[in-house]
C-alpha cells in the first residue's frame, strides 16, 4: 500500500474523530512573562467529557491504524485483536457521550459510530484489492456519514446546529 493511501485512510478516520468532538488545542502554554504553563481547570461535565473524548478518540485513531495495517499486511490474529480493542473503545466513547447526554444518546450513538468503522473497512478492502470503485464508494459513504453524524450531534446538543458540523465537501476524494 502506498504512503499516500495509508495517509488518506488515517486522515479519513481522524476527520471523523475531530468531527465528533470539535476538539481544540489545550489551553496549556507559557504565561506572558513567565516560565510556568497556564492551565485552565474546570470540573464541569462538559470539561470532563472533553478530556475523556480527547483521550478515547486519540486511542481510536491509533487502534484504527493498527487494525488497518494488520488487515492490509494479512496479520489476521493482530487484526482481530486490534478490531476487538477498537470496538471496546467505541463502547467507551458511547458511554462518555451517555454520561452527559443520557442513556438514549448513548444507545443511539454506538451503532452510528460503528458505521464509520465499517466504511473505513470497506475503503481498506478496496485498497487491498485495488478496487477503485469500492474505495470511492467508501469515501462517498464517509462523506454522507458526516451529515448523519452532524444530525445526531445536533439532536444531542441543540447548541450545535447540524449545518455547521460537517467538515467534508463533495470534493473530498
Amino acid at each position: 500500500m502506498s504512503t499516500s493511501t495509508m495517509v488518506k485512510s488515517v486522515c479519513a478516520l481522524a476527520s471523523v474523530a475531530v468531527l465528533a468532538t470539535g476538539c481544540a488545542q489545550s489551553m496549556a502554554g507559557p504565561m506572558s512573562g513567565g516560565e510556568k504553563p497556564m492551565v485552565a481547570a474546570s470540573t464541569t461535565p462538559a470539561a470532563s467529557l472533553r478530556v475523556a473524548l480527547n483521550s478515547l478518540l486519540g486511542e481510536h485513531v491509533i487502534l484504527a491504524a493498527a487494525a488497518t495495517g494488520a488487515a492490509l499486511d494479512g496479520r489476521d490474529a493482530e487484526f482481530k485483536a486490534a478490531a476487538g480493542a477498537l470496538d471496546a473503545n467505541s463502547v467507551e466513547i458511547a458511554k462518555a457521550i451517555g454520561s452527559v447526554y443520557g442513556e438514549g444518546a448513548e444507545q443511539a450513538f454506538l451503532p452510528l459510530w460503528r458505521r464509520h468503522i465499517g466504511f473505513a473497512v470497506d475503503y481498506t478492502v478496496g485498497v487491498a484489492t485495488k478496487d477503485q470503485a469500492k474505495q470511492q464508494k467508501a469515501v462517498n459513504d464517509l462523506i454522507a456519514y458526516t451529515q448523519d453524524f452532524g444530525a445526531f450531534l445536533s439532536s444531542a446538543n441543540p447548541n450545535l446546529p447540524s449545518a455547521s458540523l460537517p467538515i467534508w465537501s463533495s470534493t473530498t476524494s
